[in-house]
């Protein structure tokens, strides 16, 4: 049901934007502006201004027209334009911005964005541009009555100007988190945000567009929102598709995994023959198995000095606060010693819950003692801390230790 109410959702923004998707429709380029080349959307631009579009429409008296050819040229420079731009700009720059109402065209994002876009083109020869745009963000930030909005932030970072942050406001109106969202994003916005919080906003933001979207909305609206709703949904995705769970299941693989690990016949000329014959070797395939999904995950983790000890995690996922604790059985009989082994290891180990919080016990039976493995499982699993025990045995075209010590003696004797 909710999926099918996000839909929905995104589909009513797409349509907002797409009614913009006009060329030299300032609200359709910022939109595009916004959102980049994102596929997702499933829009064919057709905004950009054309040579049809600067015979038939182009007018340097109009800050909008000017604006809407300061998007196009600042994507796709293009030289025989130039002139036209240079035209509206001069016009554009000759006011006084002071004398702009509310209703202005100065006080649109999508017609100001495009106008600061077009002066930062010619700013190599003529600066004063970009200075009367800054001129002009710095009277609309001054005159903000609650918020500094986060698009007048960014035409601002575009003039190289410092006229403060946008204020986080989970409860500001829906287009302002939307907005600052995207800000977060952009080169001066991109230190100013943790990631916990913003994530926690993109929720709201998701679940109050599920609640408030009635109406239509600009296309520059509609494009922030959109985007957000999307991060949000990514975001949700993947905090289910990667948890301690995720892991556990990723492991449970193991010995399906070890069907292409090589033990070749004797008779090959060259046989290529992989030992496993330790804990160690052990982490270490557990370390190519998990590295592709958790590039956070960390070898051998020092944790805080417990006592006179220092202990060391075999393996940790700080984004998900585990830590994996592998063993490796020789025998039937190590499986008590290895239960009182990790009874001893989980207090240490979980002493820092802001980095780990959850332990998950891996085993490795070389004896293939699977009489063994359900009295160990659910004696671990009932232990405060450990949130799933995996244990796997040793495969069958893998030789026996007993196997594995006669080929090294073997060997050992050829190479002398």
């Amino acid at each position: 049901m909710k999926g099918r109410m996000i839909a929905d959702v995104l589909e009513r923004l797409r349509s907002d934007i797409a009614a913009a998707n006009i060329g030299g429709n300032v609200e359709g380029l910022l939109a595009r502006h916004v959102i980049g080349d994102d596929q997702r959307l499933q829009i064919c631009w057709g905004v950009d201004c054309d040579d049809v579009w600067l015979q038939r429409n182009y007018d340097p008296s109009s800050l909008p027209s000017v604006a809407a050819l300061g998007y196009s040229l600042a994507r796709d420079p293009q030289p025989l334009f130039a002139a036209s731009l240079e035209e509206g700009i001069q016009r554009a720059t000759a006011r006084d911005p002071s004398m702009a109402g509310h209703g202005a065209a100065l006080h649109d994002p999508a017609v100001l964005i495009g106008l600061v876009l077009a002066a930062r083109g010619l700013r190599s020869t003529k600066p004063q541009y970009l200075a009367w745009c800054a001129q002009v963000v710095k009277g609309l930030a001054y005159g903000a009555q609650v918020r500094l909005d986060p698009l007048l932030a960014y035409a601002a970072s575009l003039c190289e100007i410092d006229v403060g942050r946008p204020n986080f406001d989970p409860l500001a109106p829906l287009n302002y988190c939307a907005a600052l969202d995207w800000w977060w994003d952009q080169g001066a916005g991109r230190e100013a945000s943790a990631s916990e919080q913003r994530q926690a906003m993109r929720i709201t933001v998701l679940e109050r567009a599920l609640a408030e979207m009635t109406g239509s909305r600009s296309a520059h609206q509609a494009a922030l929102l959109w985007r957000t709703v999307r991060a949000a949904i990514s975001e949700e995705a993947g905090t289910l598709l990667q948890s301690p769970s995720t892991v556990a299941r990723i492991l449970d693989q193991f010995e399906s995994c070890l069907r292409r690990w090589r033990w070749d016949a004797a008779d090959l000329k060259v046989p290529v023959r992989w030992l496993i014959r330790s804990e160690r070797e052990v982490q270490d395939i557990l370390w190519v198995i998990l590295r592709g999904t958790f590039p956070d995950l960390e070898d051998e983790d020092t944790l805080p000095k417990f006592g006179h000890s220092t202990y060391r995690a075999d393996l940790g996922i700080p984004s998900l606060g585990l830590l994996i604790e592998v063993k490796f059985a020789r025998a039937a009989g190590d499986f008590k010693t290895i239960e009182k082994e990790v009874l001893e290891d989980i207090v240490p180990y979980l002493r820092s819950p802001d980095r780990y919080k959850d332990v998950l016990v891996f085993i490795y039976d070389d004896s293939c003692s699977v009489q063994e493995h359900e009295t160990t499982r659910q004696a671990l699993r009932s232990v405060k801390g450990i949130v799933d025990v995996v244990i796997v045995s040793r495969p069958s075209h893998q030789p026996s230790s007993g196997d594995r010590q006669n080929w090294e003696q073997a060997m050992s004797a050829a190479k002398r």
